[in-house]
């Protein structure tokens, strides 16, 4: 059974990462504990063998972000990355904030109504997906806490990596082993 709150630690010596396993590096970088991490990856569940050892490549080496998921860089910077695919195509709303100054006789004058006026909020659904997946993902969501902003990928035709933060996320247990989710992200600029 699947848990966010027991996580455990990335062992180098471990074969046997499956999709969507959680692991902690809270020494990620060549056993210094000076530059300890604490971040969270996510096994994409792709397999390498790296001195015989499957899935051996440790997050945050070179190529690392091929087979785990959870960060990517942006903007220069290392920032959160929500990557997992949606059931089906998201719904995607945006509504301009406008400043309208109307005239006696009928007629209004309009303005964008501050800096970033035309900000994205998507919604995500995830149908019949199994533990693993859904506590991979309610993890990533409450490791952000609603306020820390993570990047994602809109599909078409909004198609540009944009940062986001998740305020609301649902979850519902269908059946053994069989989850939905609904995931409401808002654009968010910093």
């Amino acid at each position: 059974m699947g848990s966010i709150y027991e996580i455990a630690a990335y062992a180098p010596s471990k074969n046997d990462y499956v999709k969507n396993e959680i692991v902690t590096c809270g020494d990620c970088f060549n056993n210094d504990p000076s530059s300890a991490s604490g971040r969270s990856y996510y096994n994409l569940g792709y397999s390498v063998a790296v001195g015989g050892n499957t899935n051996g490549i440790r997050p945050e080496q070179g190529g690392g972000d091929t087979y785990w998921g959870g960060y990517t860089t942006f903007d220069n910077k290392l920032i959160p990355h929500f990557f997992w695919i949606p059931s089906y195509a998201p719904t995607i709303s945006t509504e301009p904030a406008v400043r309208t100054l109307k005239f006696g006789d009928g007629y209004e004058q309009r303005s964008p109504d501050g800096v970033n006026t035309n900000l994205l909020k998507v919604s995500l659904t995830y149908d019949s997906r199994d533990e693993k997946e859904i506590t991979a993902i309610s993890h990533f969501l409450h490791q952000r806490g609603g306020s820390e902003a993570f990047v994602y990928l809109p599909p078409s035709p909004y198609s540009s990596m944009k940062k986001f933060v998740c305020r609301k996320w649902d979850v519902t247990m269908n059946f053994h082993n069989n989850y939905s989710a609904k995931v409401d992200l808002e654009e968010v600029v910093e």
